[in-house]
């Protein structure tokens, strides 16, 4: 009892009598270090979520089919669809066709590829219908009709385009759209949507009855998205497709998409482990700093303690239980203005090309970064302690 109640005695004396603007200060800096260390993973963490759904809710769906290499379809799409639904755990699955075309609008010529659904079976996919902002979706026996992303049909300003667009088209103004084989056709455009997602928003849909009067493309498609009855596992359910006899290659949606985000990803995870040593080394000499310049005002007093017999190791522990206490309020201040900005950003969310972005509370971030937080400062604690105690007496009390 002795040995727990000595150090504890001296630190909350310490801590008591000390310099409150110098611990209130040390007690910051130890809280802004955590805050640096879990926001950027945090917000890296909220981009690949936001991406994911985006990805999952607009453009893929929950697994994609896609040909193998040496095909440039997959054919017996109808077949396949049949099969891919009585699969467990499948919920819908919908067939894209992509195909080479030049789109002319009044003012503009663009060579993009439009993309060949079956409205009927891609709503139940992907959620465009819920992201029109203008005029009506698809529907299956339309003809000479086309629907356009926000960001193709684009501003009569260009300055305020993402990227090359058709100049500010609207519903109902009619494109003139030239297939690879050719064929020209004019075609009304039915409703514009808005996704959020740059992808998605530059892209063109005609249904698979139009397409197939043109081109004469029936039961072939580019990709087979699907999507699963949700609580069931994305693995499970890809191993089920390919159980069951799909032979293509089966991708999940964070899979099909990560070529995209992949490499932002990285430097965004290069960037978080620079801050995150940054962070550990401020901290770090912060700590050492303020127990080396306590140690040194204290000489005197460690070798009277050490003179009336109070051990080393129980004056080791009395800067040791200062340094935890400093670590835990530091980190509990950090954590509060952390769950502050996440709470502010959460109401105003970042603009992403990924979407509305804020940072997630991941506690596999948190209490990595708390662990290594602690043992930074305990480590920073513990040296300059064990050089004054390890001092003899005489030269501790004449200074």
């Amino acid at each position: 009892m002795k040995r727990v109640s000595i150090p504890f005695y001296l630190a909350s004396r310490a801590i008591r009598r000390g310099n409150k603007g110098t611990l209130t200060l040390t007690i910051l800096v130890v809280a802004m270090s955590f805050v640096l260390m879990v926001f950027l993973p945090s917000l890296v963490g909220g981009i690949t979520g936001a991406y994911t759904r985006q990805v999952t809710d607009y453009q893929y769906g929950n697994l994609v089919i896609d040909p193998d290499d040496d095909t440039p379809f997959i054919t017996d799409t109808r077949e396949k669809i049949r099969m891919i639904k009585r699969v467990p755990g499948i919920a819908a699955a919908s067939s894209h066709t992509t195909v080479s075309s030049s789109l002319t609008s009044d003012t503009k010529t663009l060579s993009r590829g439009v993309v060949a659904i079956i409205p009927s079976d891609d709503r139940k996919v992907i959620n465009l219908p819920g992201k029109i902002t203008e005029g009506r979706y698809l529907t299956d026996g339309d003809t000479d009709t086309i629907l356009l992303g926000s960001i193709l049909a684009g501003n009569e300003d260009e300055s305020k385009d993402k990227m090359e667009s058709l100049g500010g088209v609207r519903t109902g103004d009619s494109l003139s759209v030239t297939y690879s084989n050719g064929e020209t056709r004019k075609m009304t455009i039915s409703g514009i949507f808005e996704t959020g997602s740059i992808n998605t928003d530059s892209q063109a849909f005609i249904t698979r009855k139009e397409m197939g009067s043109v081109l004469g493309l029936r039961d072939q498609s580019s990709s087979i998205l699907v999507t699963i009855i949700p609580g069931n596992d994305l693995e499970t359910a890809k191993n089920r497709l390919m159980e069951f006899g799909i032979r293509e290659k089966v991708k999940t949606s964070a899979e099909k998409g990560e070529g995209v985000i992949g490499d932002a990803i990285k430097s965004f995870n290069l960037l978080t482990r620079l801050m995150s040593v940054f962070s550990l080394v401020i901290a770090c000499i912060v700590i050492f700093i303020i127990v080396y310049i306590n140690t040194i005002n204290q000489r005197r007093q460690i070798g009277i303690l050490k003179a009336i017999g109070i051990p080393e190791q129980d004056i080791i522990w009395d800067y040791l239980i200062q340094v935890v206490f400093i670590f835990c309020s530091g980190a509990l201040l950090g954590f509060c203005i952390f769950s502050l900005i996440r709470e502010y950003l959460q109401a105003s969310p970042l603009q992403f090309p990924a979407g509305l972005v804020y940072p997630v509370m991941d506690f596999s971030i948190i209490f990595p970064s708390f662990c290594a937080l602690g043992i930074v400062s305990l480590v920073a604690g513990v040296i300059p302690a064990y050089r004054t105690t390890s001092t003899e007496i005489l030269e501790l009390v004449n200074g």
